[in-house]
């Protein structure tokens, strides 16, 4: 079981009306039910079979009345909890809802259910700003390298705090959340320790504003 709600609770903030955190319950593709043994086709590879439910958390009081109902519907539907720690703002989702709406209107004919709207919304308009983080995904296998790497990315342009960068556990390993860095620097970082330790891992994966894991049981 991996549960961050408290680590995460900590990162929150709530400045401007309308600032909220996308949460997404949602069973991994790994995770689907299978009929003798071979993934059910009712659910394998259909991305919106596998969203159960997402939230739009507006306060810190709203993150901690969610937090029991979460953790019962994870156990019960055996999916996972995720949250994109990059803040959402309702304005800015609106606007991203009216955009896609938009240019349907402008491209003729075509027109795709308008059912998950809102959840495209909430995934696309990041509201973060200069609080915008990144996450270094840091598998089972990178673990023996963790500090090794999180050196790394203080040492990339624009630099930063060790004690700055957030570890986030995983089910297999853990997320660094970092501020955005110099990418290419932290390749060349890496591809001089790699030669100096003699691994053969490729860098591991960084994401600009993909989601971490708030509950998995």
């Amino acid at each position: 079981m991996v549960d961050n709600f408290k680590i995460i609770r900590t990162l929150l903030k709530f400045e401007k009306p309308g600032d909220c955190y996308y949460v997404q319950l949602l069973r991994r593709q790994s995770d689907d039910p299978k009929i003798g043994g071979i993934p059910n086709p009712a659910y394998h590879g259909n991305m919106y079979s596998r969203s159960l439910k997402d939230y739009l958390i507006s306060s810190l009081v709203h993150f901690d009345e969610k937090e029991e109902e979460i953790k019962t519907l994870c156990k019960t539907f055996d999916v996972r909890a995720y949250i994109r720690l990059n803040k959402r703002n309702y304005k800015d989702i609106s606007m991203a809802i009216f955009k896609h709406i938009t240019e349907e209107i402008c491209s003729g004919d075509t027109y795709a259910s308008p059912f998950h709207l809102i959840s495209s919304g909430a995934g696309r308009a990041n509201s973060a700003g200069k609080e915008k983080t990144w996450i270094v995904d840091v598998d089972a296998e990178y673990i023996p390298h963790k500090n090794a790497i999180a050196d790394m990315i203080t040492k990339c342009e624009p630099f930063q705090a060790r004690e700055d960068i957030i570890e986030i556990p995983t089910k297999h390993g853990l997320h660094l959340i970092a501020k955005p860095f110099n990418h290419q620097k932290m390749n060349d970082f890496w591809q001089n320790y790699s030669t100096e330790q003699g691994i053969t891992l490729s860098l591991c994966d960084i994401h600009k504003d993909n989601p971490t894991i708030l509950y998995v049981k």
